[in-house]
């Protein structure tokens, strides 16, 4: 099996303010992008996760990124990452926040303890990229908890994406 990945993210802003007898403008472009080639080194990678997933109101989950079974790929092969490269997550909700962080043990290192948690809100995104050789060891520190804030009428479906080094 093989893995190429590319990421583009772009901002194209026109910003403009009017004034008695012309406007004022700020034109700002930026063009993010970076790419993973298959392998196990820096800038490479060789396993990718991909779901839509439900939470019921003030549910939880927490994935496993690294043994064996707990979550498999598109193919149907288990997934057993050791090195996480990038993290993309979006909220789809109208009305609920996704709290992410804070599981109870050997929480994946982006959070620096149990009560370390990023908010992202309704309609909201998350990217995280670390291409280098290192990226982040998830061995130990493996645990991913999604939870439901609580708020709202709904379930809150979210969608993650997870590519890394087996």
């Amino acid at each position: 099996m093989a893995l190429n990945t590319n990421i583009t993210l772009t901002f194209d802003c026109d910003y403009t303010y009017a004034l008695d007898l012309s406007t004022r403008r700020d034109r700002f472009t930026y063009d993010f992008s970076t790419h993973l080639a298959s392998g196990t080194g820096a800038d490479q990678a060789d396993t990718l996760f991909h779901d839509e997933r439900t939470l019921a109101d003030a549910a939880n989950e927490t994935l496993n990124l690294y043994d064996s079974g707990t979550l498999t790929d598109s193919v149907g092969n288990a997934l057993t990452m050791e090195t996480l490269k990038v993290l993309l997550l979006e909220n789809t909700s109208s009305d609920a926040s996704l709290k992410v962080g804070a599981a109870a043990s050997n929480a994946v290192g982006l959070f620096a303890d149990s009560s370390d948690i990023e908010i992202i809100k309704p309609g909201g995104h998350m990217l995280w990229t670390a291409p280098d050789a290192t990226g982040l060891d998830v061995t130990t520190n493996k645990n991913l908890k999604l939870e439901h804030d609580g708020t709202g009428s709904d379930d809150l479906v979210y969608r993650i994406v997870l590519i890394g080094v087996d």
